[in-house]
């Protein structure tokens, strides 16, 4: 709803009396009888007397005349009689009403004809001329009442007016401070201020006036701002935040750093300062946070890297040193059985793995008083492996050897003894075919037996030999026939 100014015709005037008009009370209450002043008294003073020292003291009786109080206050009555009657709208037509009310439509017109933000400003300087010429109108004027009328519209109209200005040059500012985000907080808050004010003033616009839809139009704008400011406002307190909790991530990823030494506590730095990394990730742009953010995430990137190469190096070390524990006590288990092939294949894995731990490592110096002891175990199970080895080959040779048909003898074998019986067929053969051999009177079966036994002999104290254990023979019944010390 708008309200257009008053447009009363001033031909008309208040139904007031004026007191020029019609004769004063003096006028009717003294006649010419009874008034005491006579201009032609004055004449007489100085006419009728026609003596020369009355003449030369006639001055200075004018004089006092002049200076009476009686004539100062006649003087102020006329000049106040003057001025009142020269003050605007005191005799005839009113321009000065006239004047306003053009001002008035002049400040109306450029309202609905203006389409800039500057319509209101130019409306209220109009209107503000319209507002002092009224103001000028003294109360003794006829036409007084009809100015008070006016003065009180447009006053009100000039207030919308002033609230409108004042919320455009609010606006202003706070679009100005807007411009190339992103901004501190500090800003946002000023501009959210702004806004708010802005449309408060432009809440005080009363529904009758004609700014009033100008007004609204632009209180749903300022609205919308509002709400685009308090967004980013919001956005960029909690990139704030979200920044302020990735420093103290890395705060903490540095105290842990800093007493970091196996790969627990330095896989615990590592997952410290990706997660500082990542959250540094989630500030959005568009923020001063995300500017900072990605200051921090260029400094952050080399602790991120060493810390996941010392867990890389530390999680080798670790796997590393405890394979080899584990398969040095594997070791010790195949070497309490006597299983010398499968202890040395544990101890030499043990030492495989004890080389593996870097140097770099917290493990290293660790390992490495353990290893000596590896290779000490390892040199000792070796030696068993050997003895043992060459006890399985001399089990296989006593086997061949004994082998046969009739079977030529019966062994066992220790590390330290190796005994070796003759059977009895094996012997009754041999004698049998020397016997033959005699008693047919050739020398040849006796010959290829004593042969056969020799290498018999020979055979078996190779086998000794190789094996590096002593030998001792003996016959069917018992009795040792013969002994072989290896040579060492």
């Amino acid at each position: 709803m708008t309200r257009n100014y008053p447009t009363t015709d001033t031909s008309v005037a208040p139904d007031l009396p004026n007191p020029f008009e019609h004769e004063s009370e003096y006028d009717t209450a003294i006649d010419d009888a009874e008034n005491p002043f006579d201009p032609q008294d004055l004449e007489d003073l100085v006419l009728t007397d026609g003596s020369e020292g009355d003449s030369e003291k006639s001055p200075g009786l004018l004089r006092k005349i002049l200076l009476s109080p009686q004539m100062g206050v006649g003087v102020v009555v006329a000049l106040a009689c003057l001025y009142t009657l020269t003050r605007p709208c005191v005799i005839g037509e009113c321009r000065e009403i006239d004047q306003a009310r053009s001002l008035a439509q002049q400040s109306q017109n450029t309202i609905e004809t203006v389409p800039t933000a500057r319509a209101p400003g130019l409306a209220r300087q109009e209107l503000v001329g319209a507002i002092a010429l009224l103001q000028s109108i003294p109360w003794w004027s006829p036409h007084h009442l009809e100015a008070r009328m006016l003065l009180r519209d447009y006053q009100s109209e000039q207030q919308n007016l002033s609230s409108v200005v004042t919320a455009l040059t609010m606006a202003g500012v706070a679009a100005q401070m807007s411009q190339n985000p992103p901004h501190p907080i500090d800003d946002w808050l000023k501009m959210q201020q702004l806004w708010e004010d802005a449309i408060a003033q432009l809440q005080k616009v009363t529904p009758e006036s004609i700014i009033y839809p100008f007004a609204e139009t632009r209180s749903t704008q300022y609205r919308a701002n509002l709400a685009t400011v308090r967004g980013r406002l919001s956005l960029e307190r909690e990139a704030q935040q979200t920044l302020e909790r990735a420093k103290n991530t890395a705060q903490v990823a540095r105290a842990r750093q800093g007493v970091a030494r196996h790969a627990q506590s330095w896989q615990s730095v590592y997952d410290t300062w990706q997660s500082a990394t990542n959250i540094l990730a989630a500030i959005p742009p568009g923020t001063m946070a995300y500017q900072e953010a990605q200051l921090l995430r260029v400094r952050y990137q080399p602790s991120l890297e060493d810390a996941r190469d010392r867990k890389t190096i530390e999680q080798v070390g670790l796997e590393a040193y405890n394979r080899a524990v584990n398969n040095a006590d594997q070791a010790r288990i195949f070497e309490e059985r006597e299983a010398w092939n499968e202890a040395s294949r544990s101890w030499g894995r043990a030492i495989s793995f004890a080389n593996n731990v870097p140097q770099s490592s917290s493990y290293y110096l660790e390992m490495q008083s353990l290893i000596r002891g590896y290779n000490e175990a390892w040199q000792r199970v070796q030696a068993q492996v050997q003895i043992e080895s060459r006890l399985e080959k001399a089990r296989g040779d006593l086997s061949r050897t004994c082998a046969g048909n009739p079977k030529v003898c019966n062994y066992g074998i220790s590390r330290d003894l190796i005994t070796v019986r003759l059977t009895s067929e094996y012997v009754q053969q041999i004698k049998n075919s020397a016997i033959a051999g005699d008693r047919a009177g050739n020398p040849q079966p006796r010959s290829q037996a004593r042969n056969h036994v020799n290498t018999l002999i020979v055979a078996l104290e190779s086998i000794s030999d190789n094996a590096k254990i002593p030998l001792q023979v003996y016959m069917p019944d018992g009795q040792k026939i013969g002994t072989h010390f290896p040579s060492m």
